[in-house]
């Protein structure tokens, strides 16, 4: 009996549990060296009495623990405990105690005994155990993406609301659904096809893109990984899917492709106008090459005869006839330049002009010289004329034509033609102005239409 007792002990020991024999009838108790360690006592230290026991209660948990102990001596219960016990250092230990009611032979019970066991790594471990599942909780419900355990049958183990919310269903409806009901039939079968894979071992996760069916019944757009959840033997559980709202990157996709495809069209279009207008140019340069030639040669002919006519007569022809014939050859020179003109016209826009430094102050001497003004004109020109970059043709063409249709129009026979220049930092204002009667402001809307003599 006594080696029974002994292995009992080491038992007892080896499991770091404490016992304890309570004397219900003396008010006696008898606490194992290991049952004084666990409460904080060092063994042979203290009186083994409820008193010493109940000081090392947390006083938070005192009420609740003499409540069941005299709940056990009254009903002779078995006694199932878990409380805290504060050590002499201030450290909290979570205590488990069972006991057993003996009884006499008339049902009267004399002792109460049990084992002690210090529970905290267990508390703390479990503890752990729940914030982790209170963290993966609080992921898995507000996670910006949706996420659903899923079974190998499509069956859908566990939503959270984001994806509900993607598919248009209630958490309670869609669990009634399978991952197969709520796919584009067209998509169902890459899905099987990648489950498959992943149940075969030949991958560890997948990731696609993939309509499902709204509640609503259109399709929605979804970037969808899939991986396994297994125990901690490897065994394989569920399926963990999530699935990334992408309908709105599809829509801009869908519009991009439009956009390329109409950009495309357009294009094709803008190449066979740009040939269409290259083969129109080509004509218009040829056709102002053949108009220049044909209409200038008669021209140049009717100037001749006027000049052969004037030398047969010369001295016969009265003062009015050799002004006729000077006038005659004048207009045929204007007719020229109106050709010209019109060449030039024509040419606006299409061909390259050379840019280059130009110094203002000489154009003006050289244009005004070529116009010849009447001595009666006086021209007064800014000394503060720039030099800057430009075309110089053009700018020579713009001066001259102010400047001629001030003398030209002019309505007395003298006149002044002032020529300022502006500096506004970006560019240069040049003004050509004169004192002749200008043109009517009803008119000023018709100023720059080509050919109009206002």
């Amino acid at each position: 009996m006594e080696w029974v007792v002994e292995r009992l002990r080491l038992a007892i020991n080896a499991a770091q549990l404490g016992f304890w024999d309570w004397d219900v009838a003396q008010q006696r108790q008898e606490w194992s060296p290991q049952a004084e360690q666990i409460l904080g006592y060092a063994p042979g230290t203290v009186d083994h009495t409820y008193e010493n026991w109940v000081k090392r209660l947390h006083p938070e948990d005192r009420e609740r623990v003499e409540s069941q102990i005299q709940a056990t001596l009254q009903t002779y219960c078995a006694l199932n405990l878990e409380y805290r016990i504060i050590l002499p250092n201030g450290d909290c230990r979570w205590i488990e105690a069972q006991g057993r009611m003996i009884l006499d032979g008339d049902e009267h019970p004399t002792r109460l005994v049990g084992l002690l066991q210090d529970i905290t790594d267990r508390k703390r471990m479990v503890k752990s155990l729940q914030s982790s599942e209170a963290r993966f909780r609080a992921v898995f419900e507000q996670a910006a993406v949706g996420i659903a355990r899923v079974a190998t049958d499509g069956r859908w183990i566990q939503v959270n609301q984001t994806l509900c919310d993607f598919l248009g269903y209630a958490p309670e409806e869609l669990l009634q659904h399978t991952v197969q009901s709520v796919t584009m039939p067209e998509d169902v079968a890459g899905d099987e096809q990648h489950y498959q894979q992943l149940l075969g071992g030949e991958v560890d996760c997948f990731r696609r893109e993939k309509r499902y069916r709204h509640k609503e019944g259109h399709p929605v757009w979804g970037f969808v990984t899939v991986s396994k959840e297994c125990d901690p033997d490897g065994n394989f559980l569920c399926f963990i899917v999530v699935v990334e709202n992408i309908q709105a990157r599809k829509q801009i996709e869908q519009e991009l492709h439009q956009r390329a495809q109409e950009l495309t069209t357009l294009n094709m279009v803008l190449v066979q106008t740009t040939t269409m207008l290259d083969k129109r140019n080509s004509e218009l340069d040829q056709f102002a090459y053949v108009a220049s030639h044909d209409l200038k040669a008669p021209l140049r002919a009717i100037a001749n005869l006027s000049e052969w006519i004037e030398e047969d007569l010369s001295g016969q022809l009265p003062a009015e006839n050799e002004r006729q014939l000077q006038l005659l050859r004048s207009r045929v020179l204007r007719m020229e330049r109106l050709i010209d003109g019109l060449l030039a016209y024509s040419r606006v826009g299409r061909r390259d002009r050379l840019i280059e430094s130009v110094d203002v102050g000489q154009l003006l001497d050289e244009v005004i010289d070529s116009l010849a003004p009447p001595p009666s004109f006086k021209l007064v020109v800014s000394s503060a004329l720039p030099v800057f970059d430009t075309q110089p043709t053009a700018l020579r063409q713009v001066f001259a034509n102010l400047i001629g249709n001030a003398v030209k129009h002019h309505h007395r026979e003298e006149g002044c033609i002032t020529i300022t220049v502006a500096d506004y930092e970006t560019a240069y204002e040049f003004a050509v102005s004169d004192d002749g009667p200008g043109i009517d402001p009803r008119y000023h809307d018709k100023v720059f239409v080509i050919f109009q003599t206002l």
